[in-house]
């Protein structure tokens, strides 16, 4: 007999030996899902499987013979720790299998795990036969549950319920075997116990946690087909710290529990790394950067090692320099973190300089690690450190928005680039400009940019400042500022824009809020500077840097506001130009080679000038200064004159002459006798004699030469420049283009045009007298 053709609470599962073995390996696992393998069914009855015969014509959808059975395929209620199968025929209402009906299957509390698919639904098979394998999740579960069974068929659906109880396993834990109780620093062993119930019978799947005083050990594992729990033991830690001395392992599921104990060895320090990053840091004073640190790690081989003692020195380092806990220079012992870590202070002095310090193993010197790239370089900004140059310095105001970069440079009094981050402030008399920025590698840039307010006279004041130091003689070459002994070049006090650039402080020019307090006047010792430094200067060339230094280093400084320390605000002030681009001022006059301009009266060219030169200003209001950065300059002769010169040989006293008439007014004319040229010259009336000849020159006479083009040819400015010089107030900043003038005649005229930035073009002819 077949075991298809047995009733359903009869059928017995088939399993071979293999069959059992899956299915007691699939029972554990860590609290994922319990895959068993599923009983044979027996012989699949030919044409009932499968979806490919078509979909069953039915009536109502039931349920029936739901039951649990055991691995040897009996009928159970009861369930233990090795599991069950639950299954389901699902038929139509003449009794008939239904095929590929969708079954799922729930469980009413937790407890007990189901070994679902993917989808949470299985079909039923050619018999209309669905089953799902069910466990307890841990020996301890206990009590009543119950199994649903929802299954749907062409849109309908039937539902069975089965109600069963599971009683709680006595699980017994063998005592744990070690591969060694006794370990190397880091070291690992395996582990190993069986798992079996109060009668001494192997229990395959029970879920056993595992635990470890230190070091790293599996949290669970799952008893496999024989009863056994194994695992592998390592004496380091995740954080890879390293163990050492008694480590407790133990092991528990329900109410048992095993343990015992692993000696590992302590670790032994093999190496010390210095582990910072490049360290820059300031001098004390300088307001940045003026502390930092250096880390040391300590391994055993790979790992880090923790609680070793090492000692700590200080190698090298520029004057001042102290360091440690105790902030001196002293060496001394330390312990390293968790982390296997010393982390080493450093608190630098006045001068700059590299640093250099060791850590050894107090048990080993040999064993020891020197830092790398630490250094004491940089200070606060000083007073004559702060720079600034622009991207253009003359913008366009006819319009918002015209821009110009500005680039500020910082350095200390050894010429180092101040620290990162430091910050410089900017205020502007008009426009509009970025407020601060904060320097990387000693620079940094802002924006300036045309809006209003815009200053009637076209000049904008700006002002930057830093809080820094003054700059001064060092008369006990210590590199420090010490008061009463070192010399200041040039003391400054507050600082304000000098709006009216008249290097005053006027009432109502703003002021920088940071300010002295003090009333003492503002000693000058740039002599004594200049002299230290610049011996061989002439006497004009020391009052020429000295002007220089007064303008560029101490103005603008309010009068009686010193005091007689070194901190002090940095300032600098240069000016921004503004013009209009939309219109440009064209002056004629002449350029001398010293660069000076004389104004032609009246404004006009000749037909014996050679060269023109031309001044080209803004326009409209701002007209003493020059056209915008990036303005174009070109320039061209036009001919407008169109002689018909005639020449024949006439006869004169003692001789002939050959005249020219109708000709260009002071032009030459090539008139041809024969094979023979002569360059002739016309007067103001375009008429003109040859030398005179004895005998006449003999031959046809043509005039080769009747109109020549006049041309005018640029050799000065033909740009504007990106940055100009700006003045001062009231002085003339136009900038001059000359033309070559060559064949240019009384009524030839010579066209001069500006093109600006912003595309406006402005030109202007004149008509040659």
């Amino acid at each position: 007999m077949s075991y298809s053709s047995l009733p359903l609470s009869s059928k017995l599962f088939q399993f071979t030996a293999l069959t059992l073995a899956l299915t007691l390996a699939g029972c554990g696992g860590g609290g994922t899902d319990t895959v068993a393998p599923e009983p044979d069914l027996g012989v699949t009855q030919p044409g009932t499987g499968g979806g490919d015969g078509g979909e069953q014509t039915i009536g109502d959808i039931n349920i029936v013979e739901g039951a649990l059975f055991n691995a040897d395929g009996n009928v159970i209620n009861s369930v233990s720790l090795e599991g069950a199968y639950y299954k389901i025929k699902v038929v139509d209402d003449t009794q008939n299998p239904i095929i590929n009906a969708k079954v799922a299957f729930d469980i009413d509390a937790e407890g007990i795990e189901l070994s679902q698919t993917t989808s949470g639904s299985v079909l039923t098979d050619a018999e209309g036969i669905a089953q799902i394998f069910l466990k307890p999740s841990s020996a301890e579960v206990s009590g009543a549950y119950t199994i649903s069974a929802n299954a749907t068929y062409e849109q309908q659906s039937a539902t069975a319920n089965t109600t069963f109880s599971v009683q709680a396993t006595n699980v017994s834990l063998s005592a744990i075997t070690v591969g060694s109780n006794s370990l190397a620093s880091g070291g690992q062993t395996p582990i190993s116990l069986k798992v079996t119930d109060q009668a001494g019978s192997i229990l395959s799947g029970v879920l056993v946690n595992l635990n470890s005083s230190c070091g790293q050990i599996p949290e669970q594992v799952t008893s496999d087909s024989e009863g056994m729990v194994e695992a592998v033991f390592k004496a380091i830690n995740l954080d890879t710290t390293l163990c050492s001395g008694n480590v407790r392992i133990s092991a528990t599921t329900g109410n048992s529990t095993q343990s015992t104990t692993v000696i590992v060895a302590s670790a032994e320090a093999t190496s010390i790394i210095y582990t910072s990053s490049d360290v820059s840091l300031g001098i004390r004073g300088s307001g940045s950067s003026s502390t930092g640190q250096a880390e040391f790690t300590v391994y055993s081989g790979a790992t880090t090692l923790a609680n070793e003692q090492v000692r700590v020195s200080l190698e090298k380092s520029p004057f001042g320099l102290t360091f440690g806990p105790n902030r001196n220079q002293q060496s001394y012992v330390t312990t390293t973190d968790a982390s296997g870590q010393v982390v080493v202070p450093i608190f630098p002095g006045t001068t700059p300089g590299p640093v250099e310090i060791e850590v050894s193993l107090v048990d080993d010197p040999l064993i020891n690690a020197l830092s790398k790239n630490i250094t004491v370089a940089s200070s606060r900004v000083t007073q004559t450190g702060l720079s600034l140059s622009w991207e253009k310095n003359v913008l366009d105001w006819s319009y918002d928005g015209d821009s110009a970069q500005i680039n500020a440079r910082m350095v200390d009094r050894n010429g180092n680039a101040v620290p990162d981050g430091t910050v410089i402030n900017f205020t502007a008399e008009g426009g509009k400009i970025t407020s601060s920025c904060a320097t990387v590698d000693g620079n940094c840039d802002v924006t300036f940019t045309t809006q209003n307010p815009r200053p009637g006279d076209g000049r904008v004041s700006i002002l930057a400042v830093a809080e820094g130091e003054k700059d001064y003689i060092d008369m006990n070459e210590n590199n420090a500022w010490d008061e009463g002994v070192d010399i200041l070049v040039h003391n400054i006090g507050d600082t304000f824009r000098d709006d009216n650039e008249s290097g005053d402080f006027q009432v109502g020019e703003f002021t920088y809020p940071l300010t002295t307090g003090a009333s003492n006047a503002c000693e000058n010792n740039i002599d004594k500077y200049i002299n230290l430094k610049f011996p061989s200067l002439s006497d004009l060339k020391k009052r020429q840097y000295e002007s220089r230094y007064i303008n560029e280093f101490v103005s603008p400084n309010k009068v009686n506001s010193c005091n007689t320390d070194l901190d002090t605000v940095v300032r600098y002030q240069a000016v921004t130009l503004l013009s209009n681009g939309n219109d440009t001022r064209f002056t004629v006059g002449s350029l001398d080679q010293g660069g000076n301009f004389t104004v032609r009266t009246p404004q006009a060219i000749f037909s014996s000038d050679t060269l023109i030169s031309f001044r080209v200003n803004s326009g409209g209001f701002y007209d003493l200064n020059p056209m915008p950065s990036g303005t174009t300059i070109t320039g061209a002769g036009i001919d407008q004159t169109s002689a018909d010169p005639t020449a024949k040989i006439v006869a004169v006293e003692n001789g002939y002459v050959i005249e020219v008439a109708d000709a260009n007014p002071r032009s030459t004319v090539i008139v041809k006798v024969g094979e023979i040229e002569y360059t002739i010259t016309t007067n103001s009336r375009g008429q003109g004699v040859s030398s005179r000849f004895v005998n006449p020159p003999v031959g046809d006479i043509s005039v080769e030469s009747k109109n020549n083009t006049c041309e005018a040819t640029l050799s000065g400015v033909t740009k504007v420049p990106a940055n100009l010089a700006t003045g001062m107030p009231g002085d003339n900043l136009g900038t001059f283009t000359t033309f070559k003038l060559k064949n240019c005649q009384a009524t030839d005229e010579v066209k001069i045009t500006a093109t600006s930035p912003n595309g406006n073009v402005t030109s202007y002819t004149y008509t040659i007298g």
